[in-house]
């Protein structure tokens, strides 16, 4: 049950994230960690928001399904773009010169949402 209760936790959060970057692009790229000055970036920030709606469907397609196991493995997939987008975050910020190598607010973020992620998925695959 708790394997259920989060991943419906990852599709709500995917949902509106998608949703928050349509209607705020500039916020949106405070938070993930990479500002954008130029309104012509804020398409790029735009499709990672559809990216992320689209997901969020697309889980919530296989949650709808009962599709435990699929959606386990689905969602460790999805752990792969969150290691990704802190790996983005912390190059930007190598390339603009920062030499902090602790986690910051955008870093955290996507640190926790991949350990947030592996632990569903794990609860899902083992039942709970």
């Amino acid at each position: 049950m708790i394997g259920w209760s989060l991943s419906a936790l990852i599709v709500v959060s995917l949902l509106s994230l998608g949703l928050g970057v349509l209607i705020a692009p500039q916020k949106s790229s405070e938070q993930y960690g990479i500002v954008l000055d130029d309104p012509r970036a804020f398409a790029f920030l735009r499709a990672m928001g559809v990216r992320d709606a689209v997901i969020g469907g697309l889980l919530a397609l296989m949650a709808l399904a009962r599709a435990r196991d699929m959606l386990a493995w689905a969602i460790v997939m999805t752990a792969s773009i969150a290691v990704a987008d802190y790996l983005l975050v912390t190059a930007d910020r190598r390339l603009a010169g920062s030499r902090g190598t602790g986690l910051d607010a955008a870093r955290f973020l996507h640190v926790g949402g991949a350990v947030g992620l592996l632990l569903t998925a794990a609860a899902l695959l083992a039942g709970y």
